[in-house]
């Protein structure tokens, strides 16, 4: 299959508003909770100093269930590394349920995004990602929520995809749908090839975290660590 480039489209070029944090999880753009934001920079730190500077380009953010605070930590991260300079991409892979709309809300994109690329040989991933809604930082949206989102991740256009963004961007995350409800966050970190788990205290089972942590690396997967979310 032919490989394609994201690029940023004429459309794209003019600057963007920030995000609208009408939801109140973008801690990292200031808020009342000043400590797990500080947290959330250290974390992001530690993926530039890990990831970054080692040449590995992308991450799967992966949780067990519901409620453990992917989307949020996905957010964040995003938002940190994007202020330390690193040029990063933000894409919604949960095509089932997706949420980070609502985390980044208003974006006039929110409505087609990832699934619409993937479902259509047409739809440059180009087209659909917003550029520059912060400095540094670009995100793909899932789009509508996919009934057919197992056979959209399967096909080698999503690898393509994504391969495509991981060459363009200085870093690409991936947030995941809980992997208690299907394969899907595992076959995302699969294609990236790295992924960070985060667990909820005092929620999250650390057997559930333990297996989650198996699967992953069964499928070729280097876990880079866990995150306790909720602290």
């Amino acid at each position: 299959m032919k490989k394609e480039k994201v690029r940023k489209r004429d459309s794209e070029t003019a600057p963007q508003a920030a995000p609208a944090n009408r939801s109140g999880d973008l801690i990292t753009l200031g808020g009342p909770r000043p400590a797990q934001g500080d947290e959330i920079r250290q974390i992001a730190g530690r993926i530039v100093d890990q990831q970054v500077r080692s040449g590995h380009r992308g991450l799967a953010i992966c949780g067990v269930d519901r409620g453990a605070g992917v989307s949020f930590m996905a957010a964040n991260v995003a938002v940190c590394m994007a202020q330390l300079g690193i040029n990063t991409l933000l894409i919604d892979g949960n095509l089932r349920d997706p949420s980070l709309d609502q985390i980044m809300a208003g974006d006039r994109r929110a409505e087609a995004g990832l699934r619409q690329t993937l479902a259509t040989n047409a739809a440059h991933p180009g087209d659909l990602v917003t550029f520059d809604i912060l400095p540094n930082l670009s995100v793909l949206h899932a789009g509508i929520g996919a009934d057919d989102a197992e056979a959209l991740l399967g096909h080698d256009r999503f690898r393509d995809v994504i391969e495509s963004c991981l060459r363009d961007f200085e870093f690409t995350i991936i947030d995941t749908p809980p992997a208690a409800e299907s394969s899907d966050a595992l076959r995302i970190a699969a294609v990236v090839g790295y992924g960070l788990i985060v667990a909820r205290r005092d929620a999250t089972h650390i057997d559930d975290v333990s297996t989650l942590v198996s699967q992953l690396q069964q499928d070729g997967v280097k876990v880079v660590g866990v995150v306790l979310n909720g602290a």
